[in-house]
């Protein structure tokens, strides 16, 4: 029904450009049921293995959270290390291991009081020392220093006291402390000390509850299985003899766990959106790239086209945040008849009657056409690259799709070949692109002049001015701050965003009970958690 009432609303958008010129969600199939032998007896699949809970990993990477990019140990290093800061799915700032905190009235220099009561795996005790050195960690790990772009360092002056310096105000730096803490000199170790609900114990291949955590645990004991290839992983997992896994439906690694299986979701700061050439002499009118914006099916994308791995948003800022603002999102929803409309008052118009549309180029008429290019490797954005192009093509453009080999793709947005006079042979109007924002949502490396990420051409300094605001503002004057930030994005259209990935954590049926997942922590509440073992 809603791809119908699509095609009418395009038929209309239409019919309404040409004469001022002249969809729901699939439906999945149920879960099979499948059993496994596991050690100790065989069990159904709603049952963890006799008193043996698993997780996957690889033995030949190291545990060490800042010194791996393995994702089944990174997940286990999840059990074993603290965050500095917690972040719920709201937003909500937690810690176990900051006592209190503050900024200077410039906004630069932060202070921070920890609680060194916290004991650690070795017998020590916490010190802002372990702490300091793990953020520093974290500001040199290519995993996490894209968030510390404005950090100059970190330091402890006590056994109690770190501080942060900043390069400019930034209100929001807890939000960026959600790394993992490991004792100081520890970055080389395999197996780190750390403070957190399980630790390592040396050469086993289990992580062992850690006595002195504070609170009681589900398990003593959550053993490290190891299978490499995926087709071994899914058949472990589906047998039971992994019990927890993560998956994202969204890129190529997407396995198709079956089985009877829960499957519990967070949202990421992994954003998608069209980037756009402001280097096109269509597109470098802020009121045809507004136009574009309002073409975009984000609900139609995020649900079907990207099957439910991810959530729709308008805005460059999560729609979990409290800083969303769904009035400005409002202004940006899908309507191919709103987009005809502007397109005309842009001057679009069908001169030839050709059927498509033309617009003047200093005084010249040219075809209004669009070359978008994207990633072939990455799984569901090309298909949100056509459902666009589809929408403008109906409209009256003449879009095309060009699906670019991951090297092509790179050489293409960083404008690395060359036009017969030396120049940057720059050959697209859009491209689709996913970055991965901190929690505080700065935009600096995509929308400043000289941001890292601006591979549009981005030439406007009065953005680099209300993101410097809006991150320097106060807990008072912050929504109103981003407010404005996200209007001046919204109304000139630098990039379209279009969704944020959600992932998935995966268990088998009735086995954990009071779980609650977050984008850096998968364990962030464990001490509440309840895991069935057979009879």
């Amino acid at each position: 029904m809603k791809n119908k009432t699509r095609y009418l609303a395009l038929a209309m958008a239409l019919a309404l450009l040409l004469s001022a010129c002249g969809s729901g969600q699939t439906e999945l199939p149920e879960a099979t049921t499948s059993a496994g032998e596991l050690p100790g007896e065989t069990l159904g699949i709603a049952a963890a293995a006799d008193q043996v809970f698993s997780l996957n990993y690889n033995s030949s990477e190291s545990l060490n959270p800042y010194a791996t990019n393995n994702a089944d140990n990174l997940l286990i290093s999840q059990l074993v290390c603290d965050n500095v800061f917690e972040l719920d799915e709201n937003y909500n700032l937690t810690s176990r291991i900051i006592k209190e905190y503050s900024v200077s009235s410039n906004g630069t220099y932060w202070t921070f009081t920890i609680n060194t009561d916290i004991p650690m795996h070795d017998g020590s005790t916490l010190t802002a020392y372990d702490v300091a050195y793990s953020i520093s960690l974290a500001r040199r790990t290519s995993r996490y220093s894209g968030r510390f772009n404005c950090m100059y360092g970190a330091s402890a002056s006590s056994a109690d006291t770190f501080h942060i310096s900043t390069t400019k105000a930034h209100t929001l730096l807890p939000y960026l402390l959600t790394v993992p803490v490991i004792k100081d000199g520890s970055a080389n170790q395999t197996r780190p000390v750390s403070t957190g609900p399980y630790m390592y114990v040396e050469g086993a291949d289990y992580v062992q509850a850690f006595e002195n955590y504070g609170s009681s645990l589900p398990v003593d004991r959550i053993y490290l299985k190891e299978y490499t290839e995926t087709e071994s992983i899914i058949t472990a997992f589906e047998d039971s003899y992994i019990d927890l896994v993560l998956n994202d439906s969204s890129s190529t690694s997407n396995l198709g766990y079956g089985g009877n299986t829960e499957t519990r979701y967070y949202t990421t700061t992994n954003m998608h959106y069209f980037g756009v050439n402001m280097e096109s002499s269509l597109l470098s009118n802020p009121n045809i790239r507004y136009a574009i914006s309002l073409a975009v099916d984000r609900e139609y994308a995020a649900d079907t086209l990207m099957q439910q791995g991810a959530v729709a948003s308008a805005l460059p800022i999560s729609p979990m945040s409290p800083l969303y603002d769904e009035s400005i999102a409002a202004q940006l929803e899908y309507s191919p008849e709103q987009c005809a409309q502007i397109l005309a008052n842009a001057g679009l118009s069908d001169m030839d009657n050709d059927g498509t549309l033309e617009y003047l180029n200093y005084s010249v008429m040219q075809d209004a056409t669009i070359d978008i290019i994207v990633c072939s490797q990455s799984a569901g954005k090309g298909d949100v690259c056509q459902s666009l192009a589809d929408t403008l093509s109906q409209l009256g453009l003449s879009v095309t799709v060009r699906e670019l080999s991951w090297s092509d793709y790179l050489s293409a947005i960083n404008k690395d070949d060359l036009d017969a006079d030396g120049e940057p042979d720059v050959n697209f109007d859009l491209y689709y692109a996913e970055v991965k924002l901190g929690a505080d949502f700065d935009l600096t490396n995509l929308l400043s002049v000289d941001g890292s990420l601006n591979y549009g051409g981005i030439t406007d300094e009065a953005y680099t001015t209300y993101i410097d605001s809006y991150l320097a503002a106060d807990d008072l004057t912050r929504p109103s701050a981003c407010a404005a930030m996200l209007q001046y994005i919204a109304t000139n259209a630098p990039i379209i965003p279009v969704c944020f990935e959600r992932h998935e954590v995966i268990t088998h049926r009735n086995v954990i009970t009071g779980i609650e997942v977050t984008a850096n922590n998968i364990f962030y509440n464990i001490s509440d958690w309840t895991i069935k073992f057979s009879d």
